[in-house]
């Protein structure tokens, strides 16, 4: 069952995230960073562990990185835009199936 948030622990620290918050997740090394609007928030783990708390919206791209598809704002040259001006570069490959999930979403979103 998929919580409507998200708790992160960091170095004593303890954070809830809601998902409608988070632009992209982000797997660097042993820690997984959760980019949102104005802050990012990082714990050590792997991206895997969150992504069964993520609502449908999400998707995985490849294994460094998980987006919000309500964020995206465009795709071009295998480097998807988000609304708050981030950007990530990702392979051809991943850039495909990250398309691909994209017009999905904005079909039955419509």
């Amino acid at each position: 069952m998929k919580k409507d948030f998200i708790i992160l622990k960091f170095k004593g620290e303890v954070r809830k995230i809601l998902p409608q918050d988070i632009i992209f997740v982000e797997q660097d090394l042993r820690k997984v960073l959760f980019h949102l609007n104005s802050e990012i928030y990082g714990t050590y783990g792997k991206i895997e562990t969150y992504m069964q708390h993520l609502p449908q919206e999400f998707y995985q791209c490849n294994k460094s990185f998980v987006i919000n598809l309500d964020k995206v704002i465009k795709m071009r040259d295998q480097i998807i835009y988000f609304s708050d001006g981030k950007d990530i570069r990702i392979g051809r490959q991943s850039f495909h199936g990250a398309k691909k999930a994209f017009l999905k979403f904005a079909s039955e979103s419509e």
